[in-house]
Formats: structure tokens, C-alpha cells, sequence
């Protein structure tokens, strides 16, 4: 509830983490368990939406919705998050199950957003009219915009084949993917030649078919942990 102290006004909010903003669903799997928590003082009323990504022949991609469940599961073709309305305390954790649906062929890629709301009595949040009217009072005396969260859901293709082609240059490393589901290059920095001055390391997906180029600066080099499934290899060029 909204209080004063002093000439301070305060108003509950809730503050929610999605954790990673990537997840994978592999080849051995159909499902994958995502926590949602909720480090605000307010319960949050969370909304998720799920879009596919889909890339055109140039390359470009794009947000479509998402298939549909048919009503037969041999038609569905789709990722789904159970619950799709999550109610967090605050202080709170609450668990979404991603569950993909339909032929694993080929490699599948999905946004789902975490999205509070401020919840109505078509929110299917199971409200009254009376309960969503004073939660909204409270947030909306010092509280317009609550933040959502986007994360990328990789499904990977039943049968998972993995052909990494690395080609270093004196001033560029050239890493390939030759096979049919994306790789991660993690811890990725560049690097005096004692390792003692590294750039801020960062996380690179390679899409299967796609090649990334590393461009060096002048005497440093770049060290990754090359992430193939479950295979973890340490490379420096």
C-alpha cells in the first residue's frame, strides 16, 4: 500500500527477473522449466506471450505468431508456456513450463515475454473487479510503466549434428557452423598476449549455416569456450 514517511511518498511495486535471457530446449528434450521471481514489494501480475522468429531468405528476421494447439496434437505445431498468467508474490518465484509441440527437423527459435500487467477482470487472472481495482490504486499512485522482459527460446532439432569450422587469420578468426543446430561461443573476450588486459567477455550464438568473424586488434588475441550441446571446449587464436 502506498504510504508517506516524512515528505517521501512510496508507492509497492512489483520488480520481476527472468534469469537468462536465452534458453534451450535440446534435441532429447520437449520441455524445459523457467523461473520467474519476483523481487519487488507488490505481487506482480505477469502476462506471457510467445511470437516465433522466422528468417527470410536474406537473412532478416522477423516476429510471427506463434501455431496454434488444434484441438489434435498431431496438428500442433507450436511453443507453449504453462501458465500462461503467472501471479507472484512479493518476494516470490513462480515456475513456467516452455513446451514445444510438433515435428524437430530443423531448428525452431521463439521470444516469450514476461510482461506485468495491471490486471482487469478479462485478465483471467481470477480477479474481481473489486481485488483489481485496489491492487491498481496501489501501483498507480507513483507507478505507470511496469518493465517487461523478452528472452529467446532455442528448440534445437530432434537429431543434433554439430560441424564447427574455425579458420584463424593473423588479423581475423573466422568460426563457421556447418551443422544444424546453434553454437555458443561463452566467455568470449580479446586478450593482451598475457592475458592480463581482456575486453568485458560476452555470449555469441551461431545460427547452424551462419559464419561469425572475429576482427583482432593488433597484438591481442581472442580466447572463447566453444559450446557445442553438452561439449565444452576452451579455444584461444
Amino acid at each position: 500500500m502506498a504510504g508517506l514517511t516524512g515528505s517521501v511518498c512510496y508507492a509497492a511495486a512489483p520488480n520481476i527477473n527472468v534469469g537468462t535471457l536465452h534458453d534451450y530446449i535440446s534435441g532429447k528434450q520437449s520441455t524445459e522449466l523457467k523461473r520467474i521471481y519476483n523481487a519487488g514489494d507488490a505481487t506482480a501480475f505477469v502476462r506471457v506471450t510467445v511470437h516465433e522468429i522466422v528468417y527470410d531468405e536474406k537473412g532478416i528476421a522477423k516476429e510471427v505468431d506463434a501455431g496454434e494447439i488444434l484441438g489434435d496434437s498431431q496438428n500442433a505445431d507450436t511453443l507453449i508456456v504453462s501458465p500462461a498468467r503467472l501471479i507472484i508474490p512479493a518476494s516470490g518465484i513462480q515456475s513456467a513450463r516452455l513446451l514445444f509441440i510438433g515435428p524437430r527437423d530443423k531448428e525452431r527459435y521463439f521470444r516469450v515475454r514476461y510482461i506485468p500487467v495491471l490486471p482487469d477482470i478479462n485478465d483471467n487472472f481470477n480477479l474481481s473487479a473489486e481485488e483489481s481495482a485496489e491492487y491498481n490504486s496501489t501501483l498507480q499512485a507513483g507507478f505507470n510503466l511496469l518493465a517487461g522482459y523478452g528472452t529467446i527460446v532455442f528448440v534445437h532439432p530432434a537429431h543434433e549434428r554439430y560441424d564447427t569450422q574455425i579458420t584463424p587469420y593473423n588479423d581475423k578468426v573466422v568460426i563457421r557452423n556447418n551443422g544444424n543446430t546453434t553454437i555458443k561461443l561463452d566467455k568470449l573476450t580479446q586478450c593482451d598476449k598475457g592475458n592480463t588486459n581482456c575486453d568485458k567477455p560476452i555470449l555469441e550464438h551461431i545460427l547452424p549455416g551462419k559464419t561469425k568473424t572475429l576482427h583482432k586488434d593488433t597484438g591481442r588475441h581472442y580466447r572463447f569456450e566453444l559450446q557445442e550441446g553438452d561439449h565444452k571446449n576452451m579455444q584461444e587464436f
